[in-house]
């Protein structure tokens, strides 16, 4: 797949390209159908799938908010879509210029002209251009002005219901620690991934071992104890994890503590993958390190049962 950076005054040269527009944050069941159907329409006129995002994300470019925000770091959205067969991968920097542009200039001075788009494959609820003015009308009528296919999905609901796929709503489950139903939306487990550090290894002395990693820069789960899956050279073990600030050991920075069952190795320096499954308790201040050593053995009888160990 091919990685473009670009913003309204840099030059394209690739041709022939039927797109989707968005930013497909998170790549949720919703959007997957829509790239799947890409992928298909691309096939079908002998064009390059394409997908057309933003940086930054529009939301955060109009509240300015330096808030983590993202399901998904920029990294792990190209390796999805490279899996899934896409082509091309253009990211639009979103500055006031581009959003300035009215829904027929956005159309015609960078679809058309700039990306040299043939067809665009969009979902029925598509806005664009300045205050997202253009709709699924007035695409309609400039494809019969401007000479592009037009291909319009209707958006995919949840098991029949009138709820649809959202990023918003993901980020909100995230933030709560929901992650059954953050995997159903997703259709795969949720991650976080980094390099394995050294920490305070205060947990070592209590027979409690722990992989540590700082968390990716994307949105932050709830703080608490999960039960996850450690995913390390390509094996899968099942785990428990910890995020937070360690309040009891007056912890300053902010940590993912993975505590892997049935292993005993060194793998500092390696990255580790934690992927979340279910929320056993919030973070919570103990008033002596006994009482914690007791709440961990707690945790992990837990997490043996959520494991099935």
């Amino acid at each position: 797949m091919k990685v473009y950076n670009l913003n309204t005054k840099s030059n394209f040269n690739q041709q022939n390209l039927c797109i989707t527009i968005g930013n497909f944050d998170g790549l949720h069941i919703g959007h997957q159908s829509v790239i799947h159907r890409l992928i298909q329409e691309a096939k079908k006129s002998n064009l390059q799938s394409t997908i057309m995002s933003f940086t930054p994300h529009p939301k955060i470019f109009f509240s300015k908010s330096t808030k983590l925000f993202n399901i998904n770091t920029k990294h792990e959205k190209l390796n999805l879509l490279k899996d899934m067969g896409i082509h091309i991968y253009v990211d639009f920097e979103f500055d006031n210029e581009l959003s300035n542009l009215s829904a027929n200039d956005f159309i015609l001075k960078i679809i058309i002209e700039k990306l040299n788009v043939k067809k665009i494959v969009i979902g029925s609820d598509f806005k664009f251009g300045k205050d997202r003015k253009g709709n699924l009308e007035k695409l309609r009528e400039l494809s019969l002005t401007l000479d592009f296919d037009l291909v319009v999905i209707d958006i995919l609901n949840i098991n029949n219901t009138e709820k649809k796929f959202s990023s918003s709503h993901i980020r909100d489950l995230i933030t709560n620690g929901n992650f059954e139903n953050v995997s159903k939306m997703l259709g795969r487990n949720w991650s976080m991934v980094g390099e394995v550090i050294k920490g305070d290894q205060k947990a070592r002395k209590i027979n409690f071992p722990t992989a540590n990693i700082k968390p990716d820069n994307k949105i932050l789960p709830k703080k608490g104890v999960y039960c996850v899956k450690a995913i390390i050279d390509s094996k899968v073990y099942k785990a428990i994890s910890n995020i937070g600030y360690r309040p009891t050991v007056d912890g300053s920075v902010l940590l993912l503590e993975t505590h892997l069952f049935e292993f005993n190795h060194d793998i500092y320096g390696k990255e580790l993958t934690v992927e979340f499954l279910t929320f056993i308790r919030a973070e919570k201040k103990f008033d002596n390190f006994q009482e914690l050593t007791k709440q961990i053995q707690k945790d992990i009888k837990t997490a043996k049962i959520y494991h099935q160990i």
